[in-house]
């Protein structure tokens, strides 16, 4: 079955510390900064020996932050796509915050990046709010990279979704904003980190090879099952980028080709499932 493997980074840096954690210690920015100086040159390295392009989801912080960073990775022709402006979830803001929060990521990116246009987008804390999906269509968004309501096949997002507390659910309206898949378990942050944050603690530390292990066995599943399959991998340059984690990302792409996997970023693989799926009012 033909598949399709997006790469994703997180370049999250600094701004995830005091953006979600709350935490603002010199200690910890340090870790954020370690992504920045290490864990990206590192990546690059590898893409550029394998010949594949990735999809970046960066904040327009870490942007404004890291600007000549940033100007490499274009450089090598990679994505960039809508990460938040500072970091923080988009749930308890109002409309007019989470607008401005797409609009100055936009910009950040637009300044530095010699007017780069972001059309992708996954929400920081991977949550959206009841306003996110009709906000991303107004701002001339292709797809979003938040939801997780398929594993491994794109589909038509929807707006106006309502859920009672007692667990009832309406179903909105889809809409002609893609949905590539995310999922947690494809996620190396809550498996291979440790923060202590305000009301939150991720315990990770997980081998590396346990990781590999699990992303190569739901890899192999695809492969096998499902036609046409979207495989979304969420990595952080601070996190795989640390030591020998990084020969995970190595071994991920081996596999890829094994199965005969393409490399598309976010956007092209969006754009292709649009092409074999036009959409349809319901």
């Amino acid at each position: 079955m033909a598949g399709t493997i997006c790469l994703t980074f997180h370049f999250d840096a600094v701004s995830l510390y005091p953006g979600m954690f709350g935490v603002t210690s010199p200690s910890t920015a340090s870790r954020g900064e370690f992504g920045a100086r290490v864990g990206v040159p590192r990546i690059l390295k590898i893409l550029r020996h394998e010949g594949v392009r990735a999809t970046f989801f960066t904040p327009g912080l870490t942007v404004d932050t890291f600007p000549e960073v940033c100007k490499e990775i274009r450089g090598d022709g990679h994505e960039f796509a809508h990460h938040g402006y500072r970091h923080v979830s988009p749930v308890p803001m109002t409309e007019a915050e989470e607008r401005e929060e797409l609009l100055r990521g936009i910009d950040a990116m637009e300044r530095h990046l010699d007017g780069y246009r972001p059309y992708g987008y996954c929400s920081p804390a991977s949550d959206l709010s009841p306003n996110s999906i009709r906000l991303l269509r107004e701002e001339g968004f292709v797809y979003d990279a938040t939801m997780c309501a398929d594993d491994f096949t794109p589909y038509w997002c929807r707006e106006n979704d309502e859920l009672g507390a007692d667990g009832s659910i309406t179903f909105g309206t889809r809409v002609p904003l893609v949905g590539l898949p995310f999922s947690w378990t494809l996620d190396d942050f809550p498996q291979m980190e440790f923060v202590l944050g305000r009301g939150l603690t991720i315990e990770g530390l997980n081998d590396p090879r346990k990781c590999e292990s699990m992303w190569l066995a739901d890899m192999d599943f695809m492969a096998e099952e499902v036609e046409d399959g979207v495989y979304v991998m969420c990595f952080h340059p601070q996190v795989i980028g640390r030591g020998a984690r990084i020969r995970v990302v190595e071994r991920m792409i081996r596999r890829a080709r094994e199965h005969g996997f393409a490399f598309p970023t976010c956007l092209e693989a969006a754009q292709n499932w649009k092409a074999r799926n036009p959409f349809q009012a319901v």
